[in-house]
């Protein structure tokens, strides 16, 4: 693939994902911080948000999963996974996470169960979109371009 169909397989990719609320405004930005004297910066921001995401994913699974939740517990983490999304710009993660806290607060643990379910799903597909952004950035920087 030639470097300019690469550059405009990334772009359509990111634009449908900002179309779908994957990603926001938030994430391009991320991307412009990216030059040469940082290369890696984006690929680093993902796996650092991958790994984080995750962990938050399976803790709240097993929180909400105790007969009895500690929903001031559950509330910081999500409180935490809301700030990390929409500073990384994963729109869908970070409503969702407002939608959980609201839930959480009416400590409506069944809300809260099916909410993280929402979130481990939409994390999945985020997870294969920027997995997918991550190897045509691979390709476009192997073709030489910036």
């Amino acid at each position: 693939m030639a470097a300019a169909a690469v550059e405009q397989a990334i772009q359509q990719l990111l634009q449908q994902s900002v179309h779908e609320g994957l990603l926001d405004d938030q994430f391009l930005q991320l991307i412009q911080l990216q030059d040469e004297s940082n290369p890696d910066f984006v690929a680093e921001v993902v796996e650092l948000y991958f790994e984080d995401s995750a962990s938050k994913i399976e803790m709240l699974q097993q929180k909400l999963a105790e007969a009895a939740p500690s929903y001031s517990q559950v509330d910081a983490l999500v409180h935490q996974f809301k700030g990390s999304s929409a500073s990384f710009g994963a729109h869908t993660m970070a409503l969702l996470c407002v939608q959980l806290r609201d839930a959480c607060h009416a400590h409506n643990q069944g809300v809260c169960q099916q909410l993280v379910l929402q979130l481990r799903d939409s994390f999945a597909v985020l997870k294969t979109r920027l997995e997918q952004f991550m190897a045509l950035e691979t390709q476009r920087k192997q073709l030489g371009g910036s």
